[in-house]
């Protein structure tokens, strides 16, 4: 999957770790719909920022989109606010069901990051043509995943 690395999840405080995690929480929760992919997908990200799945289903059913859009406001550096995009389209796009309050959700989040609509649109065409390499990869290999 494209996860963060732990370089770049070593340059987050502990405080902007949590604000990734539970923004990126938010996101499942905008369309009230956990898929098995987004679940899976949220499992592998808190071993990455080292939290429990206690604490990873709390982040989602307290999810509240205006306290969420007033945490990520905290996330003030341009690369980091790119990666919670990024982190955020791959998510989105894991269930092969894009909602419209998670374009909504995404779209909200990047106008708070002062992230150009267009940008979002690149990355989320990045994080599309990642997948689909991925899946090409998989099939190719003769692999049940692809990292």
């Amino acid at each position: 999957m494209f996860y963060p690395d732990q370089k770049f999840i070593s340059t987050l405080s502990q405080a902007e770790r949590f604000i990734f995690l539970k923004v990126i929480t938010g996101l499942v929760a905008s369309d009230r719909q956990v898929s098995k992919e987004e679940l899976y997908y949220l499992q592998e990200l808190a071993l990455k920022y080292e939290v429990d799945s206690q604490t990873l289903a709390t982040m989602i059913k307290t999810a509240n989109k205006d306290a969420l859009l007033r945490q990520a406001r905290l996330i003030n550096e341009r690369p980091k606010a790119l990666m919670l995009i990024k982190d955020l389209c791959l998510l989105a796009n894991t269930d092969k069901d894009l909602a419209d309050a998670e374009i909504d959700y995404i779209l909200d989040i990047a106008e708070i990051l002062d992230i150009e609509p267009m940008r979002v649109k690149e990355i989320n065409q990045v994080v599309n043509d990642y997948i689909e390499l991925s899946q090409k990869a998989k099939i190719i290999l003769e692999q049940d995943a692809w990292i």
